[in-house]
């Protein structure tokens, strides 16, 4: 496994607010969270996330989502005292979001939106949930490494709760999909209800990890959840049920 820290230019513009690392030839999903699990260590009071499925496509629709939620603006922010590389030659602020001391503006334009939006919220989202979709939640949590792309990026942001890592790497572009935001609702609630923390955010997914498996009682409830969330019966998730016995993870879809 390769792992090269990304220079402060790569794409997107949001990326160049926090430090972001490259791995390559992953052999494992295990040494994988090997990785994650030690940069989490080392950084207690940061949230680590990890990109998941086709990284091009959910670096585009990122990028999309905060353009079009205006997550990048700068208007209403007091933009003095920042790190001096924000300003031109005459002390103007460049007018795009360049350094770690501007992370403030993409973090708060994006949690004001979030407001007003629970769990019931996105469950009324109406998002179909077809026999292969079903599959592929099956397979992803039992085999994730077949579903990641070859490239992953890890993304140190600064921000203590798990769910608002999605403030770094916002994603659910696609009116069908649920929104950067509905997605903040559901991770936040999965973290409150089942202490399931999120880690990794793909262009269809969402990962979500804890210190141990479900007991019987919180997978029963979490397969009810289920059935509100992708608007089906529990019985669609009895073979799922069987794969997050054992497992310390739980993948979902956000896109239709």
């Amino acid at each position: 496994m390769n792992i090269e820290k990304l220079i402060k230019t790569r794409e997107p513009y949001q990326e160049r607010l926090f430090e972001s690392f490259l791995i390559e030839n992953i052999k494992s999903y295990e040494k994988l969270m090997d990785v994650y699990q030690t940069y989490k260590q080392n950084h207690p009071d940061k949230t680590i996330i990890l990109t998941l499925d086709d990284l091009g496509q959910a670096e585009y629709t990122s990028g999309h989502a905060c353009d079009y939620n205006s997550l990048l603006d700068t208007e209403g922010y007091d933009l003095t005292g920042l790190d001096e590389a924000c300003y031109d030659e005459d002390n103007e602020h460049l007018g795009h979001l360049s350094t770690p001391s501007e992370y403030f503006i993409i973090r708060e334009n994006f949690l004001k939106q979030t407001k007003g939006i629970d769990f019931k919220t996105v469950c009324e989202k109406g998002i179909d949930n077809a026999e292969d979709d079903v599959i592929d939640l099956e397979n992803i949590n039992e085999s994730p490494l077949a579903f990641l792309d070859p490239q992953v990026i890890l993304k140190i942001l600064p921000v203590e709760q798990s769910y608002e890592g999605l403030t770094g790497f916002p994603n659910g572009y696609f009116d069908a999909d649920f929104s950067p935001f509905e997605n903040y609702a559901l991770s936040k609630y999965l973290f409150d209800t089942y202490n399931l923390e999120l880690f990794g955010i793909g262009a269809s997914f969402l990962g979500f990890i804890r210190n141990e498996p479900l007991k019987d009682n919180e997978l029963k409830a979490l397969l009810a959840d289920l059935a509100k969330l992708y608007n089906t019966t529990e019985s669609e998730f009895e073979k799922l049920a069987d794969i997050l016995k054992n497992k310390n993870h739980l993948f979902l879809r956000y896109t239709e």
